[in-house]
């Protein structure tokens, strides 16, 4: 359900110090790529998550205007009103893009509008279930981006690597769930996995998106723990579970050094479900709050 997120940046491979390379196909070696994945989609790529400027989240019946100032990237941002380059609407479920009154084609891959600028947008949940867009303007030149110095991850820990006895929720029952930015989002209860860490056993729910079981091949797991504002993400971590094969799974392994923030813990444009479920653990496992300055050992 990862939707949010090459080499590790310079910063981060010297805070890897000069442990030994992992055996490839293995968790750990799994868990680098994944750090360096994610390095990649955060400020490398040209739809990198550092590299937006601006966004709008358009619902039923609503619409955005793109203003801005040619030659100057910093300047493009989305306005209720007024006038502007294009106008982005959403009406009976289908979004039109605008320009000087003629329809614009692209919007779900990209739209150039000034030399580094573009906007790019994809449906989004803008309530409980209810289904809208959210658009993008991205600045290939967003200081943010240039001046990220790579993700922070607690050191792997193979004992946080857990195979867990899954207990189906026939029913998968909806579940709305509070947003970062006051919204909601609506997902539905896959099941609950049952595993012993550290000598504790754990109860912890996971998500899908539809519930169609025919259509879901991932799970996620919303979680805060005793690290929550103590050096992990305020508003809790994922976790999610892949490969399992035709749902419901009887069993999932979960690996908690795959843990990672939600995209808003490094951007205000983003729409993130807040953590629902705890695990009465320390979790030192997964991603580190960025907000954080974190010692030797982290990645």
């Amino acid at each position: 359900m990862r939707h949010f997120l090459l080499l590790l940046t310079a910063s981060a491979a010297a805070a890897c110090g000069a442990a030994a390379a992992a055996t490839p196909g293995t968790p750990e070696a799994q868990w680098k790529a994944a750090i360096a994945d994610q390095n990649r989609d955060y400020a490398q790529i040209p739809h990198a998550m550092l590299k937006i400027r601006d966004s709008a989240y358009i619902g039923e019946g609503q619409s955005a205007v793109l203003a801005g100032q040619m030659g100057k990237p910093a300047s493009w941002h989305w306005a209720s009103t007024g006038p502007g380059l294009l106008q982005v609407a959403l009406k009976g479920g289908k979004l039109s893009v605008t320009r000087d009154g003629k329809p614009v084609d692209g919007i779900a891959k990209s739209i150039a509008i000034d030399k580094d600028v573009d906007i790019a947008g994809q449906p989004t949940q803008v309530g409980g279930g209810i289904e809208g867009w959210r658009i993008f303007i991205y600045d290939q030149q967003n200081p943010d981006a240039k001046n990220f110095t790579g993700v922070s991850y607690y050191p792997f820990d193979p004992a946080f690597r857990v195979t867990a006895r899954v207990v189906p929720d026939a029913a998968l029952r909806g579940k709305i769930i509070r947003t970062t930015r006051g919204t909601d989002k609506q997902f539905f209860h896959g099941g609950d996995a049952h595993f012993t860490l550290k000598g504790k056993e754990i109860t912890l729910p996971f998500y899908a998106e539809s519930r169609d079981p025919a259509a879901i091949k991932d799970m996620s797991a919303f979680y805060t723990d005793a690290l929550t504002g103590k050096g992990a993400y305020g508003a809790g971590r994922y976790v999610d579970v892949t490969d399992f094969g035709k749902f419901p799974p009887a069993n999932v392994t979960i690996d908690f050094n795959q843990a990672y923030n939600p995209n808003c813990a490094r951007s205000a444009h983003f729409t993130c479900p807040v953590a629902v479920d705890n695990i009465a653990l320390a979790m030192t496992a997964g991603a580190r709050d960025p907000h954080f300055t974190h010692g030797a050992g982290a990645h």
